[in-house]
């Protein structure tokens, strides 16, 4: 062989190998990044939790690549296995995961629909169900990150919702119970305070609206705490006031068994009222009224049934007396 033949050859020798191991280093990187990635994906949706065996199994595989020599083509195979091991986590868990963030929407969904939330809000129940909509079809799409995020801010919106259509359920029936006026201050404040919580909400600001929604929550329930206990008070009153008339009636010997299940109804309300049950207190303390009611009233018909009874016995003796005296007056006359 030429030395001209040599030192050619020589040349493609020595410059070829760089050209490959470049290639190799490529190759190897490619394998690290898809590995990365998968694992990556895998993660944020969750397939650690959903599937500890295969994903551990995967990383025990990553592990084992990390640990490899970086020069070799074992190495590359490795981190594609890798890669392929958390992909088949991925395919597990991303229906999984889906599922579980639509049980979550609808679950508080069909809660708002069922207490009526579609007839009282629904221009923000619409703008919940436009994301979630929209999340859906981002899924159906394979845009998995995408869909996740709107996932999680149309659960947001469901979350605020919830909330805030409590608070509002409080103040109707504050309203349809006439307690408006026992704490006038409270139910205009929480009127307020929820529609700075819907203003927060149409502009996504959910930490503000939530805040909010919760803070109008807390003061209706007050307003409603403090009414219910004046409302006790009251109907506490109204109880006594029949409790006496019944003793004064002495319903408590004539309709003994009415006035027992009255004064026992009223002693248990105002143990309510003292640990301040005031709903229950208030509730019990009306029934005792009308039982102290109905026993006066028995007690009444008792006496008015007596002095009836008497009239008719006296009324009985004096016919009999008309008759014995008429009998007696004949006896004396004799026979015509």
């Amino acid at each position: 062989m030429r030395k001209s033949q040599v030192f050619v050859l020589f040349i493609c020798i020595t410059v070829s190998i760089p050209f490959v191991s470049a290639q190799t280093d490529s190759n190897l990187s490619s394998a690290i990044a898809r590995a990365q990635e998968a694992r990556k994906i895998a993660s944020d949706f969750e397939g650690n939790l959903y599937f500890p065996g295969e994903w551990e199994a995967a990383e025990s595989q990553y592990a084992k690549a990390g640990l490899m020599p970086d020069d070799t083509g074992n190495t590359i195979r490795a981190y594609n296995e890798a890669a392929d091991a958390f992909d088949h986590v991925f395919r597990l868990v991303i229906p999984l995961y889906a599922q579980a963030r639509e049980d979550e929407i609808m679950a508080i969904r069909g809660y708002l629909i069922t207490l009526g939330a579609r007839k009282e809000f629904p221009e923000y129940l619409l703008e919940a169900d436009r994301i979630a909509l929209l999340a859906f079809i981002r899924y159906e799409a394979k845009d998995y990150y995408s869909a996740r995020d709107l996932a999680v801010n149309a659960l947001q919106k469901f979350n605020v919702l919830e909330t805030a259509f409590n608070a509002w359920l409080l103040r109707v029936e504050i309203r349809e119970r006439g307690f408006t006026d026992y704490d006038p201050a409270n139910f205009e404040l929480g009127r307020e305070i929820l529609i700075g919580a819907m203003d927060a909400y149409m502009t996504d600001d959910f930490a503000g609206a939530r805040e909010k929604a919760e803070e109008a929550l807390s003061t209706f329930d007050l307003a409603l705490l403090t009414a219910w206990a004046s409302y006790a008070e009251l109907r506490s009153s109204l109880a006594e006031g029949e409790r006496l008339a019944a003793l004064d009636m002495k319903t408590d010997i004539a309709a003994r068994e009415f006035f027992k299940i009255a004064d026992s109804d009223n002693k248990a309300a105002l143990d309510l009222l003292e640990s301040k049950q005031y709903e229950d207190a208030a509730k019990l303390f009306i029934d005792a009224e009308a039982m102290f009611v109905i026993a006066s009233i028995t007690s009444l018909e008792k006496k008015r049934a007596a002095a009836a009874a008497i009239r008719n016995a006296n009324e009985k003796i004096e016919e009999s007396e008309i008759i014995a005296r008429n009998a007696e007056i004949n006896s004396k006359r004799g026979p015509k």
